[in-house]
């Protein structure tokens, strides 16, 4: 019986031990197919649904990773528009469009990838995209240095990632 149960304890590891290592092969080799691997892999790991996800999982994750950024640089937006008045008008701008990515970009990329439509998703990414450079842009268009331009560029690649994996879905 002792026996019996050994060999039952050696199989249940080792199974777990390979489905894991799979897991993680998948989720590298998807991370490959992404403009930038080390942050897919940042992103993906960091995510416990990731142990048991598909590929509509992964681009699920890192579509919610873009929302939490793009709640991160609201938040952002507002401290500096009370500590740096002056910034004021293209700060605005930047909050319209990020509230445009968090409200309108996200919700339809998560509703097009549930819907098994990702090509919709992968519109939603592609215009986070572009919502991060409008916000950078309207800076230099007021004749003013961004104090944005990390937590764009954050937004930019974490959105260039998701949409890289949405599009895998193609």
């Amino acid at each position: 019986m002792k026996f019996l149960f050994t060999i039952f304890f050696l199989l249940v590891v080792q199974e777990t031990l390979f489905l894991a290592t799979a897991d993680r092969k998948f989720i590298e080799n998807t991370c490959k197919g992404t403009p930038n691997s080390h942050l897919c892999l940042s992103i993906i790991l960091a995510d416990p649904k990731s142990k048991n996800a598909d590929l509509t999982g992964l681009a699920l994750i890192a579509v919610a990773r873009v929302e939490h950024e793009g709640k991160v640089t609201i938040k952002q937006i507002n401290a500096l528009k009370s500590s740096r008045p002056k910034l004021r008008p293209a700060l605005d701008n930047c909050a319209q469009v990020y509230d445009a990515v968090v409200k309108v970009d996200v919700p339809m990329a998560k509703d097009a990838l549930n819907l098994g439509n990702p090509k919709f998703g992968e519109d939603g990414m592609a215009d986070s995209v572009v919502e991060s450079q409008a916000c950078e842009r309207s800076f230099k268009q007021h004749g003013m240095t961004s104090p944005m331009t990390k937590q764009n560029k954050a937004v930019e690649a974490v959105a260039n990632v998701a949409r890289a994996i949405i599009r895998m879905l193609l």
